[in-house]
């Protein structure tokens, strides 16, 4: 009697170890993994950043418009194409605020889906694009988009698009890529951001460039040069914001702050930050040091600077000053940001040393000081490999006066070279020059034309002229 009962424990207790096996069974097999969803792990270390100090540093490039039903023209290969005309802003303050108007707005949920951007977007919805030359990671964005408890998951990104079909979702996504993050919001954003964009539109040429696009003025407007008042830039208390251990810096003299591994000096134009400690680290890629040099800028280097990421390479970042719509370039180091970095952080990061601060006042440029934008468009097609091109603006040559202790901003064009801005007036000037040059000698066009390539290939290679870049060559 007691075995038989025995064996019935044994076949009940069989029975529900097969049930539970199955069960089991069956959940591993139809369990989908919600990777998809953005959670906190408890092992993450979470960076709350401050939102105006990545609003600073991470104005984008341009807003533009796409109508429902807008139709643009065929893309040329090897050509710059002006494919249609849009809205689309540009001014850098705007562009600010509107990011500004996006991250005040409460998310639910962050999904990545697997899919092409294109399935949800086409010429043939109503839609707002917000671009961005480079490619950023989505983390780095957390504190402005992010409102629930995400990780720091990594999603490049190039582009931010609303829909107006869509209210209430922003979609991040990299062109080309096959899957974008998908935000919900609690609330409508597309009215909002669509309401402020109608106020300050204007009308943009929207130009194919090795397939990507780049936005010029419509019509040549009136150029004005603009003065501010400058400010030198308090170097102590840089010091007490950037280094962690404050109670220890040494003050070597005016010019030099160190606190024992990082120094922070003064040399001419230029504050350099370094750290040796960090110079032995592994290289990084162009989004690791995006992220790295945000983290560190935002320790003091914020002010009422704006900047705008102009280059992204391997350990390099390279920040513009943004200025009305446009960007700004100084040869004396008055309109950058700089940051070398690897695997072990930020080893040598160059800043201006002296600030834009007061608006005094403003004036026309000399007639024909500026290149027409048809004129400049056609030289470089004519004469430059267009493959090594990646942006055209009409930017700021920031000149520093001595004298009134003052910027002035003279409107110039620029182009992106291999990843660098080079002055388009100094480019043509290299150019002509040595094409002047050739034909003086009497040599036969075919040949004139074979150095005349030769020249600008070196250009593209090595946009400084200098005895290191000629041997390299």
């Amino acid at each position: 009697m007691r075995s038989k009962r025995k064996e019935t424990v044994k076949s009940v207790v069989l029975a529900i170890l097969v049930l539970m096996s199955l069960t089991l069974s069956y959940l591993i097999i139809t369990y989908q993994p919600d990777y998809e969803i953005f959670t906190k792990r408890t092992t993450q270390k979470s960076v709350e950043s401050d939102k105006n100090s990545l609003l600073n540093f991470l104005i984008p490039d341009s807003v533009v418009k796409n109508y429902e039903g807008s139709r643009e023209e065929a893309i040329v290969q090897n050509s710059i194409t002006k494919v249609a005309s849009v809205d689309a802003i540009k001014d850098k303050k705007v562009l600010k605020d509107l990011l500004s108007v996006i991250s005040d707005s409460e998310s639910t949920e962050s999904r990545v889906r697997n899919r092409n951007i294109e399935d949800i977007t086409s010429n043939n919805v109503e839609k707002i694009l917000i671009n961005y030359q480079v490619t950023l990671d989505s983390a780095l964005v957390k504190p402005l988009f992010f409102s629930e408890e995400n990780s720091n998951i990594s999603l490049e990104f190039d582009t931010i698009v609303l829909l107006k079909d869509r209210p209430n979702m922003i979609y991040l996504y990299k062109k080309d890529d096959k899957n974008y993050l998908q935000i919900t919001l609690k609330e409508e954003i597309y009215g909002k951001v669509n309401t402020m964009f109608n106020e300050k539109k204007q009308s943009y040429a929207k130009y194919s460039l090795n397939n990507r696009f780049i936005y010029l003025k419509e019509s040549d407007e009136d150029n004005v040069i603009d003065e501010y008042s400058a400010e030198d830039v308090n170097l102590n208390k840089l010091a007490k914001d950037i280094f962690e251990k404050k109670d220890n810096l040494r003050i070597s003299n005016e010019d030099e702050v160190t606190d024992g591994y990082g120094i922070l000096r003064s040399i001419n134009n230029r504050l350099l930050y370094t750290n040796p400690s960090n110079e032995g680290g592994k290289e990084v890629g162009a989004t690791v040091a995006i992220n790295n040099t945000m983290s560190f800028l935002e320790l003091g280097y914020v002010g009422d600077t704006n900047y705008q990421l102009t280059t992204a390479l391997e350990g390099i970042t390279i920040f513009q000053e943004a200025h009305k719509e446009s960007i700004a370039f100084s040869k004396d180091g008055f309109a950058d940001i700089i940051s070398e970095d690897n695997s072990s952080g930020i080893y040598k990061l160059t800043s201006p040393k002296k600030l834009t601060k007061t608006y005094l006042s403003s004036k026309e440029a000399e007639l024909y000081s500026v290149e027409k934008t048809e004129y400049v468009i056609n030289y470089l097609y004519e004469r430059v490999n267009l493959k090594e091109v990646s942006d055209i603006v009409l930017g700021y040559d920031k000149v520093y006066n001595k004298d009134r202790n003052s910027f002035s901003y003279i409107p110039a064009w620029y182009v992106k070279y291999n990843d660098r801005y080079i002055s388009f007036k100094k480019l043509k000037e290299m150019i002509e020059q040595f094409k002047s040059f050739l034909q003086k000698s009497n040599l036969a066009p075919n040949t004139i034309e074979s150095y005349v390539w030769t020249v600008r290939y070196f250009i593209e290679k090595y946009p400084i002229i200098n005895k290191q870049n000629l041997i390299a060559y």
